[in-house]
């Protein structure tokens, strides 16, 4: 799933790149997640990392694009900025927030389509995993990679990041588990749920995981030890 952001103030042109991202999601066997904005303030205040790509037109009412851009990219530094304009001198100042491209008014599908290749492109060679989750109530991607582990407390989980930072969500653990499937978290103890990639050494029940120190349980400590094992191996392999 590719999560994309429409920023235009033009209705016609907003539905016609609608158009554009769902022919080209038939073509090209790609689905896409739109989200549509009307002004480069809407997206821009309160921004967090989400999306993969915003097509962002650059001339609007309240916020211009290029402001709107400046803000989002201090913010998030993987999303494919793409410029809409009908004055391409402008698309120029894009590379001052390293844009990946611009389209040119009237949009035409067989340049939008040469554009969102080369975007996906990058996003693909670049992909990280992220976790989707709310956190106070705005739709947030979490690098799966930066989280160490999670506890939960009640009917609240707190992730705590690589960076210290602690992000709280409301879901059961078993949910989170289940979004997680597949991927290498493992319960060290019942509230616990662990990063296996971020486990730097095992001291009888003690597990340290960056600066932190989580006690593993009795009655997981065998299939905890089990699945990092084979963790590891497959690393090494």
């Amino acid at each position: 799933m590719i999560r994309v952001a429409i920023v235009e103030d033009n209705e016609k042109c907003q539905r016609s790149i609608h158009k554009f991202l769902e022919k080209y999601g038939k073509e090209y066997g790609e689905e896409f997640d739109i989200t549509s904005y009307y002004d480069g303030i809407d997206i821009a205040d309160e921004y967090i990392p989400q999306y993969d790509i915003i097509l962002l037109d650059i001339q609007m009412k309240v916020m211009s694009g290029m402001d709107a851009a400046g803000i989002i990219r201090k913010r998030d530094p993987n999303v494919m900025i793409i410029f809409i304009t009908n004055m391409p001198q402008f698309a120029i100042q894009g590379y001052d927030v390293d844009a990946k491209g611009f389209l040119v008014k009237p949009v035409y599908y067989v340049p939008f389509a040469k554009v969102i290749t080369k975007a996906l492109q990058v996003i693909k060679s670049n992909k990280k995993e992220y976790l989707v989750v709310e956190v106070k109530s705005r739709i947030s991607r979490i690098d799966i990679s930066e989280i160490l582990y999670m506890e939960c407390e009640g009917h609240y989980i707190h992730i705590n990041l690589k960076n210290d930072e602690v992000l709280t969500v409301l879901l059961p653990m078993k949910e989170m588990e289940e979004k997680l499937s597949g991927k290498p978290f493992v319960r060290c103890n019942h509230g616990v749920l662990v990063n296996l990639n971020h486990v730097q050494s095992v001291d009888k029940n003690i597990i340290r995981v960056g600066k932190h120190e989580l006690l593993i349980s009795r009655p997981k400590k065998k299939g905890f030890m089990e699945a990092l094992t084979k963790h590891m191996g497959g690393m090494n392999s």
